[in-house]
């Protein structure tokens, strides 16, 4: 994000700082308090316990750790298509074999999940593990209760162990909420290992640090034997104290009013796309700060190829990212976690200089 951070957490990382000890240390009760508080409140998670939660060097690595536990390099995974480009670099360098389950657009222009596609697939494949993206990277999806529900019940039938990547959850537009997926039934709750961080809600990248939450003990047990077969799975401490400093009552404000300026952001490109730019549609994200802007009629009828759109982009100084890596055959993939007069520039850019040149 093009945002600086919530001063509490550079205060906990400067008042650590004043300690002169940097060596090993165990993970604190601040730490999981932290967390507890956080999923309660944000989320409306009861009964989690410390012991279910686990610490991740980030998301992707937990990821891989979780499917180690659950595949053999060579299996196959499912995953929902568009697919965000780290997953698919992550499994597929591991060796797996990513299976695609392709949303679909309804009448409304609303990503779905084809739950009939996705029972067809794990079951031609045997597959029993899968990648979840909840909200969905790069759509934007926050999905309903029914939706995951009806999910969860896909996954169960089938045998199929969910790795829910949630690390969006906490960047949610007006009027949609994130439910998470162990939360809608029991069985969901078991076959489960949810993935969270405050990198990307806090603009924390460069940190590092992430975390699962694993309710089932035997499943626990084997993601957590993998992860520290590779010894590298230890937390930074001064990323332990800016989670602490992130997830406290004004990080929560902070979060609310973030979600409030990117909601106006997502709402302005969205409106100046359909008004001004002829041939490219977009289904309006309900949560991240993503947009897949889909070019297909513009570059058909202008006989461009989504290549020459994205370097016309660039040469304007708007930066996009090639769709193409999210399985987005005609797509650009934009970054809207910037002030509003930013964003207004840039479509101003592209509106002149791009699509209407």
């Amino acid at each position: 994000m093009n945002f600086p951070t919530v001063p509490t957490i550079q205060q906990a990382i400067i008042e650590r700082t004043q300690h002169p000890a940097f060596g090993y240390f165990p993970t604190s009760d601040a730490y999981y308090d932290a967390i507890l508080r956080w999923q309660q409140v944000r989320n409306g998670v009861t009964g989690l316990s410390r012991e279910c939660i686990g610490y991740e060097n980030g998301v992707l690595g937990g990821v891989l750790s979780a499917v180690a536990a659950c595949a053999a390099p060579g299996d196959p995974v499912l995953l929902h298509s568009p697919t965000y480009v780290g997953f698919t670099h992550s499994l597929e360098d591991s060796g797996y074999h990513i299976v695609h389950s392709p949303l679909v657009k309804d009448g409304q222009g609303v990503w779905r999940m084809d739950y009939e596609d996705m029972d067809a697939k794990l079951k031609q494949h045997h597959i029993h593990v899968a990648v979840f993206c909840s909200p969905h990277n790069p759509c934007g999806r926050v999905w309903e209760r029914w939706e995951l529900e009806k999910a969860m019940e896909v996954y169960r039938a089938n045998d199929c162990t969910v790795i829910s990547d949630e690390i969006w959850s906490d960047i949610i537009l007006e009027g949609y909420k994130h439910i998470p997926t162990q939360s809608v039934s029991e069985d969901a709750r078991r076959r489960t290992v949810a993935l969270y961080a405050p990198s990307k809600t806090f603009n924390l990248a460069g940190l590092v640090g992430s975390y699962h939450i694993i309710y089932d003990p035997a499943l626990r047990d084997r993601v957590r034997s993998r992860a520290a077969k590779s010894h590298y799975n230890a937390m930074n401490v001064l990323s332990m104290h800016a989670l602490v400093g992130a997830y406290t009552p004004e990080g929560e404000q902070w979060v609310d009013e973030l979600c409030h300026v990117i909601t106006g952001n997502i709402r302005y490109a969205c409106d100046f796309i359909q008004s001004r730019f002829e041939g490219v549609t977009v289904s309006p994200a309900q949560g991240t700060y993503m947009l897949f802007v889909d070019c297909t009629d513009w570059c058909a009828a202008h006989g461009k190829t989504i290549q020459q759109v994205e370097q016309a982009c660039w040469d304007v100084g708007v930066a996009v990212q090639d769709g193409r890596m999210f399985h987005g055959p005609c797509h650009i993939r934009m970054n809207l976690a910037l002030p509003l007069s930013r964003v207004q520039e840039a479509f101003d850019r592209l509106d002149k200089y791009v699509f209407n040149a």
